[in-house]
């Protein structure tokens, strides 16, 4: 790593490459590694942190609710430090390089359509006058009067600019693979309920959120061929090389409200990655301990301060390369979901950090997992 870090910084400067052989093995190379000054190939690259929600309420399950009081404290916690909430089209042409991006860019998201999202987060939102996207299941929408939304209030939600986009008609845990049709009943649930929104709502944005966040490698190349966006329930910051098929999103709820987190979380910076290589997000009953290699496009971090958490605890990383590790968890994965998380602190933005997680979900004996 010191002859990256020493050659790279020889290029910065303008110096021979000789000077390396000079040096080399020497503690005067350890020394000038360190001591001399980092100066990044770029500044950090357009990102977006992308914030999800459930329930706005005080009488829901904890895990998927944020208090009203909680989201009004989000949305002053964005407005007091120097971020933009923008809509999620926006974000995804900032991404792509076709619109400008602002710095500490914030994207809100909403799940489900449950009727206090309306009721006791609308308000709120207002209040702030901020953008914000509602992804709706559509089954229940006017079929569970009091828990869901009706079609009339999300018809009012898009005249009054809440991006609408698809949640799936019925919430399944879509990677779930019951019988040999369970792709094409996959496309026909995607496609029946954008069906659905342009029908009630008049619009196709083509944006579809994954029912938690579960996906495997045949869905997102499904999502892909049928020209959706995919978003997932990883973490991890938004930005030009993250897959369109499902990126990431930051859990604001339960737990995750605690702004002493969350503002890290929202500041957070998208890798620059070159290519993620793993065999399959599903794994069966006997993949117990999945292998992540990411080579990056090393600039504005140093892979030194790069680190890997899986079940919150620090895990060792094998550099490959001078731009690519591989980690792996040293124990058995449960079964259901996880993921690998790692970070590392920018460069050029100090207090701000990288993130990149990977999901994984670990069937049982059964095929099965926990919902």
């Amino acid at each position: 790593m010191v002859t990256w870090i020493f050659q790279y910084r020889l290029q910065q400067r303008g110096l021979p490459m000789h000077f390396w052989g000079l040096v080399k093995g020497t503690a005067l190379a350890a020394l000038l590694a360190v001591s001399l000054p980092f100066d990044a190939a770029a500044e950090a690259e357009p990102s977006v942190s992308i914030l999800m929600y459930h329930h706005v309420s005080e009488s829901t399950p904890r895990s998927t609710t944020v208090s009203p009081d909680e989201l009004r404290a989000h949305l002053q916690y964005l407005a007091d430090n120097d971020f933009t909430v923008i809509d999620i089209r926006d974000a995804i042409a900032g991404v792509k390089g076709e619109a400008e991006l602002p710095d500490k860019a914030v994207v809100l998201t909403f799940d489900d359509a449950y009727e206090n999202i309306f009721s006791a987060g609308r308000p709120i939102l207002q209040e702030f006058e901020v953008p914000w996207t509602l992804f709706v299941t559509t089954d229940p929408i006017g079929e569970r009067p009091g828990r869901y939304m009706s079609w009339d209030q999300v018809r009012q939600l898009h005249d009054e600019g809440v991006t609408i986009a698809n949640h799936t008609t019925d919430h399944a845990h879509m990677p779930r693979r019951d019988d040999a049709e369970w792709r094409q009943r996959a496309a026909e649930n995607i496609l029946q309920a954008e069906q659905k929104i342009l029908d009630e709502v008049g619009v196709s944005h083509q944006l579809f959120a994954f029912p938690y966040g579960e996906y495997d490698n045949v869905l997102l190349e499904l999502v892909e061929e049928l020209g959706f966006t995919g978003f997932a329930q990883h973490s991890g910051g938004f930005g030009p090389t993250s897959d369109m098929r499902a990126i990431p999103r930051f859990a604001a709820a339960g737990v995750y409200a605690d702004l002493s987190s969350l503002g890290t979380k929202m500041a957070a910076l998208a890798f620059p990655i070159k290519e993620v290589r793993y065999e399959d997000t599903l794994l069966t009953h006997e993949q117990t301990r999945p292998t992540l290699e990411i080579e990056f496009e090393v600039r504005d971090f140093r892979p030194s301060q790069v680190t890997c958490f899986i079940s919150n605890r620090a895990h060792d990383i094998e550099w490959i390369d001078d731009n690519t590790m591989r980690v792996q968890a040293e124990d058995d994965l449960g079964f259901g979901r996880s993921r690998y998380n790692c970070t590392a602190p920018s460069i050029s933005k100090p207090g701000r950090y990288y993130w990149y997680s990977q999901q994984w979900i670990r069937m049982n004996e059964e095929g099965s997992w926990p919902g």
